[in-house]
């Protein structure tokens, strides 16, 4: 039957040529089913589309080339009953046995009220279906690959995203600095050859100077990304360094195959194998630009996940190094501890024996030992405190005491240290707090040893308090060497000690005033200060008056 038969031309006879031009050579599949459900005509374009010839289409069934038999026997109906169907999106299966996505837009055609044919136009949207469902796989993939900070994870999830939605066979080789190439990953839809992929990949390992054009070695030493739609024979055999590899790689039945190198910064970190092993699934241009797509940022997780394990391995290994590092300052405080202590003793019963005996010059002596005694008591009772800190040992006995009260005595027993320095007290009237009165006194007096350790040309220290809004606050000002700008935010680090350019040289060993900011925070406070280099410094602290301590 002629195309113009079909239709109501009247007997122009170039009229039926030109329209049966026009439906043979439209840029859209075209075809015409009867109401049995028969194909009476499809044009080149549906025909090629598709991969029939006239034959083996025409006067079929239109119900054997949909997926889904509800689907056209819906569309049927709807056709039937005059409605129309306009970009609705099905499928046809081809002749190699694959579908085609399409748009399918059809009406009908009635003749004196009776149904002749259906008039169907179908579109394929194939390829954009392809680059969505890419587009989309990609998107989601950056997703979850930019939660992977552990490389082992990363590489599991990897492989699991292109196993078997995208490859059937998915092979990562890293380039380490020995130049060698190691398997880093090798994932395969079949578990039996599974099992032989991981034989050819151990028996055969990468050859980087392998001369052979789109071998993986040449992909890595060229930085050239390959894609071979079609492996055929020839090129089993031609690519086969010999038998047994070649009998490995027929069995393993590839198709087709992109080879596509990582990069970071310019330089090859490893290369990536995408292997197809469907005849009915062979990579296209549209693959090709998603595989050098997504390697990209497989390439820069790996790296990232490689940074990751270095940064937690240095954290980890300071953590450990800080963790014998307390050990050792807590074993060695408390071996410490009782041999001073005896040496106090020793020191302080000689010198009551030496001023007895009224002999001033021993005395003397031994009344700057016991000063220099006193000294090596509080570096052990910090560094005692410091390991207390760090194990979460510190114990608070908190009790209501009146604030003033405990700076006046402080500053008067540090008063009695220094004969270069007055301490000068401004004190508001303060609530009673709640807290610590020993180890808020220790701040204290952390605080004014400070100023006058590091004010040695200065003749004053002010000490102040105040009270506002159920909290009270306390500063100590010094006018000495300051601490310059660069040092500020390690102040309150341990072992912090100033390099502030000064004749002087001042003892210590930089744990007081982090034992202190630990005090006051462990007591839901806030420490802080104002230092210029050269002109002084003013520390303060500031807890509530009626909160416990935060434990």
């Amino acid at each position: 039957m002629a195309i113009a038969d079909l239709f109501d031309t009247g007997s122009n006879v170039t009229e039926h040529e030109q329209l049966e031009d026009f439906l043979e050579n439209a840029s859209v599949g075209i075809h015409l089913v009867n109401k049995e459900g028969i194909i009476l005509y499809a044009n080149k374009a549906e025909l090629d589309m598709l991969g029939y010839r006239k034959e083996e289409y025409f006067g079929k069934n239109i119900r054997e080339f949909y997926g889904q038999q509800d689907e056209i026997e819906s569309i049927l109906s709807s056709l039937l009953s005059s409605e129309k169907l306009d970009n609705h999106q099905t499928r046809l299966r081809c002749k190699d046995g694959s579908f085609k996505d399409v748009l399918l837009s059809s009406n009908a055609y009635f003749r004196e009220g009776t149904f002749i044919h259906s008039r169907c136009f179908t579109r394929d949207i194939t390829q954009l279906k392809k680059s969505e469902k890419l587009l989309k796989f990609l998107n989601e993939a950056s997703v979850q690959l930019s939660t992977m900070h552990d490389t082992g994870e990363a590489l599991d999830e990897i492989t699991k995203l292109i196993v078997p939605s995208f490859a059937d066979w998915f092979v990562i080789n890293e380039l380490r600095s020995d130049g060698f190439a190691y398997l880093l990953k090798m994932g395969h839809a079949n578990p039996e050859k599974a099992k032989w992929a991981q034989e050819y990949r151990t028996t055969h390992p990468i050859d980087i100077n392998d001369p052979k054009e789109g071998s993986v070695g040449w992909a890595m030493r060229t930085r050239q990304a390959l894609l071979v739609r079609d492996i055929t024979p020839e090129i089993i055999q031609n690519g086969a360094k010999d038998k047994e590899q070649r009998e490995l790689l027929e069995k393993l039945t590839i198709s087709s195959v992109m080879i596509i190198p990582m990069l970071i910064k310019g330089v090859v970190t490893g290369v990536i194998s995408f292997m197809s092993c469907n005849p009915k699934n062979k990579f296209d241009d549209e693959d090709f630009s998603f595989a050098k797509d997504f390697t990209n940022r497989i390439a820069l997780t790996l790296e990232n996940a490689r940074l990751y394990e270095e940064v937690k391995k240095d954290i980890e290994d300071r953590i450990e190094a800080d963790k014998k590092k307390d050990e050792f300052i807590s074993i060695a405080s408390h071996e410490l501890k009782t041999p001073v202590t005896s040496l106090k003793a020793y020191t302080q019963i000689l010198q009551t024996i030496f001023e007895n005996e009224h002999n001033e010059k021993a005395s003397g002596m031994l009344a700057k030992m016991d000063k220099q005694v006193n000294k090596l008591t509080r570096l052990i009772v910090d560094l005692l405190d410091v390991t207390k800190i760090n194990k979460g040992e510190m114990v608070f006995d908190v009790q209501e005491f009146n604030f003033n009260d405990l700076v006046t005595e402080t500053a008067e027993e540090m008063q009695r240290t220094t004969q270069n320095h007055t301490l000068i007290l401004k004190l508001e009237p303060c609530e009673k707090i709640k807290g610590d009165r020993n180890r808020i006194g220790q701040v204290i007096t952390n605080f004014i040893s400070n100023a006058i350790k590091y004010s040695p040309e200065a003749k004053e220290i002010i000490i102040a308090s105040g009270c506002n809004n159920h909290k009270v606050k306390l500063c100590v000002q010094d006018f000495g060497i300051g601490i310059a700008g660069h040092e500020h935010s390690q102040v309150f680090k341990r072992f912090f000690r100033t390099s502030a350019k000064s004749h002087h040289t001042f003892p210590g060993m930089g744990l007081g005033l982090y034992i202190s900011s630990e005090i006051i925070k462990r007591h839901g406070g806030n420490i802080y200060f104002e230092s210029t280099e050269g002109k002084g410094s003013l520390f303060c602290f500031e807890i509530t008056s009626i909160d416990a301590v935060n434990d």
